[in-house]
C-alpha cells in the first residue's frame, strides 16, 4: 500500500515537472523563432533597399547592414540550438531522478517485540 502511494506521488511529480519543462521549452522556442523571423524580414527589407540604391556607397552601406543582420540571425539560431540542448539535458536529469526514486524499496523489519500478560 505504501509503495503504491509513493509511486503514485512520483508519477504526479514527474507529470508536473514534464509539463513545466514543456511549457518553458515552448515559450523559449517560440520567442527565439519569432525573433529569427523578424530578423529575416529585416534582411529582406535591406536587400530590397540595397537593390534600389542609386549609388555604390549606399549599396555598400546596405550590404554591410545585411551582413550584420545575417550575423545576428546566425547567433539567434545557435542560441536556439543551445537552448534545445539545455532543455534535453534538463529532461534527462529529470528522468534520471525518477529512475532513482523508482528504485526505492520498502523493507519490513521487526525492531522489537512486546509481550504482556494479564494477571
Amino acid at each position: 500500500m505504501l509503495l503504491r502511494e509513493i509511486k503514485q506521488r512520483n508519477l504526479g511529480y514527474f507529470e508536473q515537472e514534464v509539463q513545466k519543462l514543456d511549457s518553458w521549452a515552448d515559450d523559449l522556442k517560440l520567442g527565439l523563432e519569432q525573433e529569427i523571423k523578424e530578423v529575416d524580414r529585416e534582411i529582406k527589407e535591406v536587400r530590397r533597399t540595397a537593390a534600389t540604391s542609386p549609388t555604390l556607397e549606399e549599396k555598400l552601406s546596405w550590404q554591410k547592414k545585411q551582413r550584420e543582420l545575417e550575423g545576428r540571425r546566425s547567433k539567434l539560431r545557435r542560441e536556439l540550438f543551445a537552448r534545445q540542448d539545455e532543455i534535453e539535458a534538463h529532461r534527462n536529469d529529470l528522468i534520471n531522478q525518477l529512475e532513482v526514486q523508482l528504485k526505492q524499496q520498502v523493507e519490513e523489519r521487526v525492531l522489537f517485540i512486546i509481550e504482556w500478560e494479564l494477571v
